[in-house]
């Protein structure tokens, strides 16, 4: 397979799946619209991406039915909000899948500096992507959090809105 293409039309679902989510900004974006950012100034003050990258990376991820625009008035002006999809909440357990990773194998030269899953509704930090591992339940974007070890004082609530 070449370097990057159009993989949509490939027989592998994984390759398909690549031809949305393979870019990492995408995957920025997902896990900040996992973690409650809507607003395109929201995505730019946390990622720190320049406006035509984040734009085109809205745009892709609107496309592919991931998010969706959704209006808000802001004073007497129509704005544009970003709302996860049932599609988009699903990518929960890859970002978490990635999270256990690159804790597991990838991990920060500040041991101090960690990131795990919390099940909001026990209260306990899970180690699989999609259960928690204490209690047994089916892990949801409404009840799971990313406990941050370098900011503390943001338990960010997962929230598909």
């Amino acid at each position: 397979m070449p370097l990057r293409s159009d993989w949509s039309g490939e027989p592998c679902p994984i390759a398909r799946s690549l031809d949305v989510l393979g870019d990492p900004w995408a995957l920025l974006v997902l896990r900040q619209a996992l973690s409650g950012a809507r607003r395109f100034e929201d995505f730019r003050a946390s990622l720190g991406a320049a406006d035509n990258v984040l734009a085109s990376r809205l745009r892709a991820l609107v496309d592919h039915g991931l998010l969706r625009r959704s209006p808000y008035r802001d004073g007497a002006r129509t704005r544009e909000e970003y709302v996860l999809t049932d599609a988009g909440a699903q990518t929960l357990p890859i970002l978490n899948a990635l999270a256990l990773w690159g804790e597991a194998h990838r991990p920060h030269r500040d041991p101090d500096l960690t990131m795990g899953i919390v099940h909001r509704d026990c209260g306990r930090t899970t180690q699989s992507p999609d259960r928690c591992t204490h209690c047994g339940t089916a892990l949801t974007p409404a009840s799971t959090a990313w406990r941050k070890s370098w900011a503390p004082q943001d338990l960010a609530l997962v929230d598909a809105g």
